[in-house]
């Protein structure tokens, strides 16, 4: 889902240096994750109202032994659609392999792009119309992928102190320092049943420019709504809000 991260204290989003996660720790444990197949609204922040956008479906889809496939599609505006598929490994959920297919409304290609990544970095190619280029970067398969965060972060404990982790966002060539702060508990309705959501505020560090995206559900790095053992038919991540963006499974800010 559209991922976006806190640590000395959560009053000044600043990390404590004792509390933090590296993927391979065990902390992490993906085999927590059940498949399933579920869609969230989105919308938008313009000129003060919240403007409805396209619905988002997603698949977790657990392969063998050793990986899962999340799978990300919507249908554009204009009649065409986007594919995102991460593969993680199934335990640490360390991102393996990203890919990504855009198509016209006539089923032609429009572009795409694959990379995979090791612990020294990635490579791939991306390809629009007719031109394809190759890329290499050095975010890696030990930090977190910004676009499916909210799935390891669900994975997790309730955290009494702010926690502190990598992560990245290939599509940006970004790597950043994260800390997630948990902040409260909130139930959402669910057909007549209440679900317990943990409320996780991310603030992330941008490594290479310095960019800071405070966390909360009011700033750029936003707020993740988790559930940890959902119910049958309920996701791990409802909901995910920043100043400007929504995605999410219940009601609540979408029109």
């Amino acid at each position: 889902m559209r991922t976006i991260m806190l640590a000395l204290c959560v009053a000044t989003g600043v990390a404590s240096a004792n509390n933090s996660v590296q993927l391979g720790d065990g902390k992490i444990d993906g085999t927590k994750l059940q498949p399933y197949e579920l869609s969230w609204r989105q919308c938008r922040l313009l000129d003060g109202d919240w403007v409805a956008s396209n619905n988002l479906t997603e698949r977790l889809i657990v392969i063998g032994d050793d990986v899962l496939r999340v799978q990300q599609f919507s249908v554009l505006p204009d009649g065409g659609s986007a594919v995102t598929t991460t593969y993680l490994d199934r335990h640490s959920l360390a991102p393996l392999r990203l890919e990504r297919r855009m198509t016209a409304a006539d089923g032609s290609e429009r572009g795409s792009a694959e990379h995979v990544l090791t612990e020294s970095g990635y490579k791939g190619r991306v390809a629009q119309g007719d031109k394809t280029k190759q890329v290499a970067g050095k975010a890696n398969s030990t930090m977190l992928h910004g676009n499916v965060m909210g799935l390891p972060l669900a994975t997790l404990d309730y955290q009494d102190q702010p926690l502190e982790f990598a992560a990245s966002m290939i599509s940006f060539d970004a790597t950043y320092k994260v800390t997630a702060s948990w902040v409260g508990r909130e139930n959402l309705d669910f057909n007549g049943t209440k679900v317990e959501a943990w409320m996780v505020d991310v603030h992330w560090v941008h490594q290479e420019i310095g960019d800071v995206y405070p966390g909360g559900p009011d700033e750029s790095g936003g707020r993740y709504w988790l559930v940890q053992n959902p119910p049958d038919g309920f996701p791990n991540v409802p909901r995910y809000k920043t100043d400007t963006y929504a995605v999410e499974f219940v009601p609540g800010v979408c029109p």
